[in-house]
């Protein structure tokens, strides 16, 4: 086409402003048709904008259009000359038109959003959580945690957004993915009946009508590199609570834990450091076995580990939370330093919160027999795991990702040598191979506006989100 072009041809006022006419006259009725249509389906302003700036790009159609007119002599060599300028000018403008007016960090409507943890004063409010998984190895496991956290009927329910993470490595696999999407015409959720997409939303859609719990199952396809974006970015979208991620490892037959692959530990650490909420990473030792438990048969026990701080105060919040469901019972043991080690709590402020929740939570299990609260006094980090030990035989182990206050007991498993930092000191422990249990593990990081700090900031590009079910962008 760049060949066939002959700019020279465009000569004189008159041309020149033909030229500008027909790219004003393009402009605006893909423009001003998107932004009305989009205005009228509730789309906000900017939002229907970038769209209108969107769909004013101009492609590789147009080009083979004005190529056969000007091979069928229907436009002359000025006539293609601006067309072409045109095709190639609303297309260049795109970018910078749309990266000024769409700032998708400064969405209207975050103010509606601050149930952002677990730990919160209305506790009958519903409780949103994004679980999200790779494969189908992660979903029984997923679906038996959903259902111990539903709570009771007293409070608004429980809401679940199910995210399956597939990877985008590379543009070949994204074209067939469009192919697959709109072959016969039909849209991405709809394709074949027996695709793993639709197993996927078959099984959680079967768990829904058996519970009281509201599934909707979601599809997130994009890089690895970027996956945490897609992440964040729906969780703060659907004002999620908690975001809970798999571990990066799968246990083996003989109970060692095997890499998956390691990207997935990156995607885990980049959540931790820009989640718009509370974070929990799940690691499956078989919670519930390999099919989904219904509700009467439910029959768990799990043990809150509590040193201090908001990391923990969130577990405890998620463990009295799950202490609801008739089929859980709770242990939470508070681990009380000696006092050879109590003039190293790291602030008052702290203590004084931690008090604060122990005192409601203890007033609350003396009048629930499926909950137990136990305390220790530690005053090493030998004696932290032996006490630990004592509670392996549970079915899940709900643990703060960063204890604030117990740091004696937990120095040395802070210095010992691990490969999952991500996990904290405690959970690396529950985790590791010298430490001998059947529990599942929850390690939860709760939101806070003053982050701590964290590792090197890692360099991310945009996502898109497909759910299943439900467009909601392209």
């Amino acid at each position: 086409s760049g060949l066939k072009t002959n700019i020279a041809t465009i000569q004189g006022a008159q041309s020149w402003g033909l030229l500008v006419l027909v790219i004003i006259t393009a402009c605006f009725g893909k423009i001003a048709g998107t932004v009305s249509v989009s205005l009228l389906c509730k789309v906000p302003f900017s939002e229907a904008l970038a769209l209108g700036f969107l769909m004013n790009t101009k492609g590789l159609v147009e080009l083979i259009v004005l190529n056969i007119g000007k091979d069928r002599k229907v436009l002359n060599d000025q006539t293609f000359a601006i067309m072409v300028l045109m095709a190639v000018f609303t297309t260049f403008i795109t970018t910078p038109l749309v990266m000024a007016v769409y700032k998708p960090a400064k969405r209207q409507g975050k103010g509606d959003y601050k149930h952002k943890t677990i730990e919160r004063k209305e506790s009958n409010s519903q409780l949103r959580i994004l679980a999200c998984f790779h494969s189908y190895r992660n979903i029984p496991t997923m679906i038996n945690l959903i259902e111990a956290s539903r709570g009771t009927e007293k409070k608004e329910g429980l809401c679940v957004y199910a995210l399956h993470l597939m990877e985008l490595s590379e543009r070949p696999s994204a074209m067939l993915m469009v192919h697959k999407a709109r072959k016969n015409g039909l849209p991405f959720w709809n394709k074949v009946k027996q695709s793993g997409g639709d197993q996927i939303v078959v099984a959680f859609e079967t768990f829904r009508q058996l519970s009281r719990v509201v599934v909707r199952p979601m599809t997130a396809i994009s890089s690895i590199s970027s996956l945490h974006e897609d992440i964040c970015e729906s969780a703060e979208r659907k004002r999620a609570a908690m975001i809970i991620l798999p571990f990066h490892k799968h246990q083996r037959v003989d109970g060692t834990f095997e890499t998956t692959r390691t990207d997935y530990q990156l995607v885990n650490k980049r959540v931790l450091e820009q989640a718009p909420c509370s974070v929990g990473i799940l690691v499956d030792r078989g919670l519930g076995g390999t099919t989904h438990i219904s509700a009467s048969n439910v029959d768990s026990i799990i043990t809150v580990l509590f040193f201090g701080g908001h990391d923990d105060r969130e577990a405890l919040a998620y463990g009295t939370r799950m202490a609801e469901h008739p089929g859980i019972s709770l242990t939470v043991v508070r681990f009380v330093p000696g006092p050879e080690v109590s003039g190293e709590i790291v602030t008052a402020d702290i203590n004084t919160s931690d008090d604060r929740v122990l005192m409601e939570f203890k007033n609350k299990a003396s009048n629930e027999n499926s909950i137990s609260y136990e305390e220790r006094v530690v005053r090493n980090s030998r004696e932290t795991i032996e006490a630990i030990r004592e509670f392996s035989r549970c079915n899940l182990f709900v643990v703060g990702q960063m204890p604030e206050n117990h740091v004696t007991a937990t120095a040395k498993l802070k210095a010992a040598k691990t490969e999952c930092l991500e996990l904290g000191a405690i959970g690396s422990l529950l985790t590791s191979p010298e430490f001998s249990t059947s529990a599942s593990v929850l390690v939860v990081q709760q939101y806070r506006t003053t982050k701590k700090s964290p590792p090197p900031s890692l360099s991310s590009t945009k996502v898109a989100e497909i759910p299943e079910g439900d467009v909601e962008s392209p």
